[in-house]
């Protein structure tokens, strides 16, 4: 069974109570209310992601926000029951320690994200980016597949965009074999709607992309260029495609890849890279 944390009780009463008030009372009430309710919760996650303004937007629609954040713990819930060992057998990977689990709610900075809680390896599932049901699958096995990664690993590892392909690049692959049949361009965007052009024009642009991320390898910034906030060629996330350009064209099998140190994985990428034109 997985290990879960669930803050959204907590997130629905103080939507329930700071509806009727002002923005600026929301964003305060949120900090106390909310955050106030798991502060190791808010810490271990601002821990590994920007502290926010308290001009939280989502406090601008609480009525929506709370039920989308309802049916996405609900459906969240099930697909980490159903998901994680399936994720887990895949990479074939120990299954004890397992990740923590925790449902909040974020201020839309990630959709989820991987840190410590209580010393442990910890998956944080941001709720107000849920869609679906079929898309969070997508994402769960994705996310959840770096959740096993790290722990198995033994180290947080590096941000580096050699390493970053590589890891994104087996996630993609684990999402694909823990949830077969989706729509291509799920396996990037997890079931959220505007992208279904982001795939095709990276096939047709594909020299160029690769082109560009082979000379980002030793930019301190690469991997915020092409996997976090930055764009390339007006274009987010281009180094998702180049991750499982690469990794897809090693054929090898997830346990193998699991397998690898992260000085191995960095090496495979530069020489994979290097050889596709």
């Amino acid at each position: 069974m997985a290990r879960i944390i669930d803050t959204t009780p907590a997130f629905d009463r103080y939507a329930k109570r700071a509806f009727l008030e002002s923005p600026i009372m929301r964003g305060q009430q949120w900090a106390e209310e909310y955050e106030g309710a798991h502060p190791d919760v808010f810490e271990a996650f601002y821990a590994h992601q920007a502290l926010p303004e308290r001009g939280n937007p989502l406090t601008r629609e609480l009525s929506r926000v709370r039920q989308q954040v309802t049916e996405g713990a609900a459906a969240t819930r099930k697909v980490i029951e159903e998901v994680e060992p399936v994720v887990a057998e895949a990479l074939g990977v120990p299954t004890s320690p397992s990740p923590v689990h925790v449902l909040m709610v974020g201020q839309f900075n990630a959709n989820a994200l991987i840190g410590r809680l209580g010393g442990e390896v910890a998956l944080f599932h941001c709720l107000e980016w849920f869609q679906s049901e079929e898309g969070t699958q997508v994402l769960v096995a994705h996310e959840d597949a770096h959740a096993w990664h790290e722990i198995a690993l033994g180290e947080v590892p590096p941000e580096d965009p050699a390493w970053m392909a590589f890891s994104e690049g087996m996630a993609i692959q684990a999402s694909r074999e823990v949830v077969p049949g989706r729509p291509e361009y799920d396996y990037f965007w997890y079931g959220h709607a505007g992208f279904e052009e982001w795939l095709p024009w990276c096939l047709e642009h594909r020299q160029q992309v690769l082109d560009l991320f082979r000379a980002a390898l030793d930019d301190p910034g690469g991997g915020e260029s092409f996997f976090g906030g930055g764009l390339v060629e007006g274009r987010w996330r281009l180094g998702y495609f180049v991750a499982d350009q690469i990794v897809r064209g090693l054929n090898r099998p997830l346990p193998e890849l699991a397998a690898m140190s992260v000085d191995d994985g960095r090496a495979t990428v530069r020489d994979h890279l290097s050889a596709l034109t």
